[in-house]
């Protein structure tokens, strides 16, 4: 028995079904990487990148700055946003005025080499899910900075990595510095919430003349803390020796915790204040001169033996 075929108007109608379907379908595309190809100039023409076409980071695009001198002159907010990246290896990038906020929500600032320059008229926004990653290069940062991972994300430091921040830095939750350095503007405000520093390693660089020898409302559960071994650095500038005694005391500085100023090596170097822990492994480098001195001081000996 032979089965109806189909008419051609029933063909008709399918493709046409389908192709309705097809046209009323977002089309999903992927997030792009953009290379910055100019040696210096705006980074909204198009022309300075590659492709022709500025970075879409606020849909998820990674722009990546491998050198050149890049600014942002252009009015609005620059959106690094959904998965979006600035990325900076080399070279710099610097607001240069005109924009009013950069919208770090669900995006990453990461900079590996070259300089980030937040402009002074500028704002940095940030959610939960923002990243800034420094691990090389320096990322300057404009006004005052709350560390709050379940508000403002991350700030990770590492490596030759370096953070200026131009006002105070203020804690939320336990920040941890294992390298890299810190540079803050005025001082570190223990006052709005219940973090601490923890210092493995690095700089963290303080005002001393921003008031109290740079650090607010520290106590014995907030401070910086170093832990047993810790090669971390804390310089407390514009400041002398005698102005720094009382941070072994109110908990500004801590050793494994606990107040202990015979835990530190504090030595005045010019209008600053260095502090070190006195249990702090040597770096390798240390290690590798003190074997050299070592086998020295053994062929020297053995010469004199057999003289």
């Amino acid at each position: 028995m032979n089965s109806k075929r189909p008419s051609v108007s029933s063909f008709s109608v399918a493709l046409a079904t389908l192709a309705l379907a097809t046209i009323s379908t977002p089309i999903s595309l992927s997030a792009a990487t953009v290379i910055w190809g100019g040696s210096s100039g705006e980074y909204t023409t198009g022309a300075n990148w590659t492709g022709g076409s500025v970075p879409n980071t606020a849909g998820g695009d990674t722009a990546v700055i491998n050198g050149g001198a890049v600014t942002y002159t252009a009015g609005g907010d620059l959106a690094i946003n959904n998965g979006g990246t600035l990325q900076i290896n080399g070279g710099s990038w610097t607001q240069a005025g005109g924009i009013s906020w950069i919208q770090l929500g669900g995006g990453t600032l990461h900079v590996t080499g070259g300089a980030f320059n937040q402009g002074t008229a500028g704002n940095l926004n940030r959610n939960a899910t923002s990243a800034i990653i420094v691990s090389g290069g320096t990322a300057s940062l404009n006004g005052n900075y709350t560390y709050e991972t379940a508000a403002t994300g991350t700030l990770s430091i590492s490596g030759s990595g370096t953070v200026n921040i131009g006002g105070e830095f203020s804690p939320i939750n336990t920040f941890t510095l294992s390298g890299g350095t810190l540079n803050i503007g005025t001082l570190i405000s223990f006052s709005n919430g219940p973090g601490t520093i923890n210092l493995s390693g690095g700089t963290i660089s303080v005002n001393g003349a921003s008031g109290s020898s740079g650090f607010y409302a520290a106590n014995a559960s907030q401070g910086i803390n170093f832990s047993t071994g810790s090669s971390g650095t804390v310089v407390i500038r514009n400041s002398s020796v005698a102005a720094t005694s009382g941070l072994f005391t109110n908990g500004s500085i801590q050793y494994n915790g606990t107040n202990s100023a015979s835990q530190f090596n504090v030595a005045q170097v010019g209008g600053d204040v260095f502090i070190t822990n006195i249990s702090a492994i040597p770096e390798p480098s240390a290690y590798a001169a003190l074997v050299a001195l070592t086998t020295l001081c053994f062929a020297v000996t053995r010469r004199r033996k057999h003289a």
